[in-house]
């Protein structure tokens, strides 16, 4: 399977957690943030695997860290959400939130949101602004992950 191609991928198979069993080999495919968004890519696993994946147009089309491309019943091509230097915006109160959120999207930041955190990608203008307005942060390396969110309409300059 080393050298197999593979593709093009049409559609995800599931969650790691969902289709494979607990002696199932995981060969990472390894995406940033970026590639992740992208439904059509050629890419290369970690064991040097190639990919071609042309997912479907539709609402879901963005990999996921976990998301299974193939499998064939003994090794896994999973995807792996690539370290990136970020900053982790954690704000402490509602008016935080709503004031972080609304210079960050002014600015076009690309930004994830979890639960009780904002990331972007690392930017010293941002840790200035951030200082700025007393929402604490911090830089760190970890994958860029979280719920994306694009604009509600067009946007056009």
């Amino acid at each position: 399977m080393a050298n197999q191609v593979f593709g093009p991928i049409a559609r995800k198979l599931g969650t790691s957690a969902e289709v494979l069993g607990t002696n199932t080999r995981v060969d990472p495919v390894w995406l940033t943030s970026d590639e992740r968004a992208s439904g059509h890519m050629a890419v290369r696993s970690e064991e040097g695997r190639l990919l071609r994946i042309s997912l479907e147009r539709g609402t879901d089309n963005e990999l996921y860290d976990g998301d299974v491309l193939a499998y064939d019943g003994e090794v896994a091509l999973v995807v792996r959400a690539t370290p990136a230097d970020l900053l982790i915006v954690t704000p402490r109160t509602p008016l935080q939130w709503g004031v972080a959120g609304y210079q960050l999207g002014n600015l076009h930041r690309a930004l994830r949101f979890g639960e009780s955190a904002i990331m972007t990608p690392y930017d010293p203008m941002v840790i200035d602004l951030l200082d700025r307005l007393g929402v604490p942060h911090e830089r760190c390396e970890t994958p860029f992950v979280g719920q994306r969110l694009g604009a509600y309409s067009g946007h056009s300059h």
